[in-house]
């Protein structure tokens, strides 16, 4: 029987066996070095040849296409531009107008104004509070007031409100607003001799039975208008005015050094004999009953009288010797148009100015492009060279951790299917005694390969992170002990095992954690260490951390053996994942590189810190050392010493 599962393990370790000499092996990394180094000289040629490329040709590309196709589109967005801010600012008038409607419909539905305008002057108090309220609305209104159906004035505030013509209330406007539920606007009022234009908005008073029983008139001011119309100028002659819907330049931007602008109140065609009458009966526009000054523009006479007009077009304004492009939007709250203006010649000036600036830089790049690029490019190489030897590097480890992870599965999968093939075709030739050894070595194979599979699928499955731990007061001799039990007896027969670990020791921690902890420390002693010698486990009280930090009581737990030792360059990453020693990489040493990786995430868990000790050299071997929480705390406590 020896025979034969010796015979299997003779088997199992020659297919193993590397059949390449090393007259291939060094055959094949030399040309890997001689390829890596004629990539090296190429990548740098291409990227210096292709950065020089890269600056010529684009500029040239950039000055063409600035010439044929950046050019219009550079004008066409400048235009686009005055135009978004053209839209913006007749969304202020249109948001301005519409809030003035709002003030008026919200006073209108008061119940206090329409119990007063049919008789109840008990409310008059309230309604003079509902009258200064709105007033409060905004700063530009002047007088607010409640009428009767038949224009007259029943209550003001603050001042009684002012006749523009012949009454409060035009005939036409008193006639329409019994009929609807919504406001209206008057036409635009001008005060000549303080300068400045208002317009009266009309509200209906219904009863809840949609009756119009009285109307609210609110006069308000213009000069939040026309401060949006005079910002609309700059410093290369752009200008904006508002049409009303009679062609009456109602708002015009103004110069500050010659007062209220000659176009303003000016018609751009003469008005129709209806108008010219409304015009007088209402006295609008400040001309005290007398026709409204004609300043012809034919152009935009034309223009205005044209619904298909579109919002954007080109024309010569009246008093201009130029071309200006012209943005027409009309405002949705009332009748008005606004138009926004710009010299042609500043625009297409922008564009000159920065096809200039970019030749100017394309100029200069080229200069310096020529003069770095071959340099720039051999410095674009170095990062990407050490990302392509991190990545073929990255592949190696990568097929090695394969390759180690499939040897270890396949080691103890080996070794179970070995017993178990002697015990099916042998089993009449062994007794009770050598079959049950048979059959624990299979076991044992067994554990073994399941504690593989399950750091190999714990560490991939949760990133390293283990579970919560269940802490609790464990004895560390017990545990230390139990751990010892699982081993082979045949393995500790050949160590000169040494405990020394007083029985009253108790630490907090959880049991199976510090059980998978030491037999992984164990485990890789046994390995690394040769028979005959000494391996000693001891556990003391500690006070400081391995850094000689202090902290709580702590139990300081070590596994000492004789073994080769760590080169102090692989310490760092001995608590990695995967990471195994550079020299056992080829040598026949089991192992994943999990086991300490595992080992510093429990300890870690509990509470505690783990480390190593070693000064690399044979014979004098490592200490492994870590800490877990101290219960007994009467026990007498003595600083942590390193070894």
């Amino acid at each position: 029987m020896e025979q034969a599962s010796s015979l299997w393990r003779t088997s199992s370790c020659s297919s193993s066996t590397n059949p390449q000499g090393d007259g291939g092996i060094f055959q094949m990394a030399n040309q890997a070095f001689l390829e890596r180094l004629k990539q090296k000289i190429s990548l740098t040629a291409a990227i210096s040849t292709l950065l020089t490329l890269v600056a010529i040709f684009p500029l040239l590309i950039t000055v063409t296409s600035s010439q044929l196709l950046s050019r219009p589109q550079l004008i066409s967005q400048l235009a686009n531009a005055m135009a978004q801010d053209t839209h913006t600012r007749v969304q202020l008038i249109d948001t301005y107008l519409l809030d003035r409607q709002r003030d008026v419909e919200i006073v209108s539905h008061l119940f206090s104004l329409q119990e007063y305008v049919q008789g109840n002057h008990a409310f008059k108090q309230q309604v003079l509070n509902a009258l200064a309220v709105g007033v409060q609305n905004d700063v530009n209104y002047d007088t607010w007031s409640l009428l009767d159906l038949q224009g007259n004035a029943l209550l003001w505030y603050p001042t009684q409100p002012k006749v523009h013509g012949n009454s409060l209330i035009p005939p036409n406007i008193l006639n329409q607003i019994q009929r609807l539920t919504r406001p209206l606007f008057s036409g635009v009022f001008y005060q000549s001799d303080v300068g400045e234009a208002s317009i009266v908005v009309y509200m209906p008073i219904m009863e809840y039975g949609s009756k119009v029983v009285g109307i609210l008139r609110a006069e308000f001011a213009l000069t939040y208008i026309w401060n949006v119309v005079n910002s609309q100028t700059d410093s290369v002659g752009s200008y904006a005015f508002i049409l009303d819907q009679r062609g009456v330049r109602i708002a015009y931007t103004a110069d500050s050094t010659h007062g209220q602008p000659a176009y303003l109140f000016k018609a751009i065609a003469p008005l129709s004999p209806s108008d010219q009458r409304l015009v007088a009966t209402e006295d609008l526009y400040g001309d005290n009953g007398k026709p409204t000054p004609v300043l012809s523009d034919i152009s935009l006479s034309r223009v205005q009288s044209d619904p298909h007009t579109p919002s954007k077009f080109e024309i010569v304004p009246v008093g201009q010797q130029e071309t200006f492009e012209v943005i027409r939007v009309d405002i949705l709250a009332i009748s008005w148009t606004y138009f926004a203006l710009r010299p042609l010649k500043s625009i297409i000036a922008i564009a000159d100015q920065q096809l200039f600036n970019t030749l100017l830089i394309a100029a200069v790049v080229l200069i310096l492009a020529l003069i770095i690029g071959v340099i720039t490019g051999r410095r674009i190489t170095v990062p990407i060279l050490r990302s392509m030897e991190q990545q073929e590097h990255l592949n190696q480890l990568k097929d090695e951790i394969l390759q180690n992870v499939s040897h270890e599965l396949r080691t103890p999968l080996t070794q179970v299917y070995g017993y178990l093939e002697l015990l099916m075709t042998c089993k009449d030739q062994v007794d009770s005694t050598t079959e049950m050894l048979f059959l624990k070595r299979a076991i044992h194979g067994c554990e073994e390969l399941q504690l593989l599979i399950n750091d190999v699928l714990e560490t991939v499955s949760t990133d390293g992170q283990p579970q919560q731990p269940c802490l609790q007061d464990v004895s560390v001799a017990q545990v230390v002990k139990d751990v010892l039990e699982l081993f082979d007896p045949h393995i500790l027969q050949n160590y000169d095992l040494q405990i020394a670990i007083p029985e009253t020791l108790i630490a907090r921690a959880d049991l199976q954690y510090l059980r998978r902890v030491l037999r992984n420390l164990l485990s890789n002693a046994f390995k690394y260490t040769p028979p005959q010698t000494a391996l000693v486990v001891d556990a003391t009280p500690a006070m400081n951390t391995p850094a000689g930090i202090p902290s709580s009581p702590s139990v300081c737990i070590r596994v000492k053996d004789n073994g080769p030792g760590i080169p102090p360059n692989d310490i760092p990453l001995l608590f990695e994942k995967f990471g195994r020693l550079k020299r056992d990489l080829s040598s026949s040493t089991r192992g994943v590189g999990l086991g300490l990786y595992i080992c510093k995430q429990l300890v870690e868990a509990m509470g505690g810190h783990i480390w190593v000790e070693s000064l690399g050299l044979a014979g004098q071997g490592s200490q492994f050392c870590f800490t877990l929480p101290l219960v007994n705390k009467s026990m007498p406590s003595h600083p942590f010493l390193p070894s």
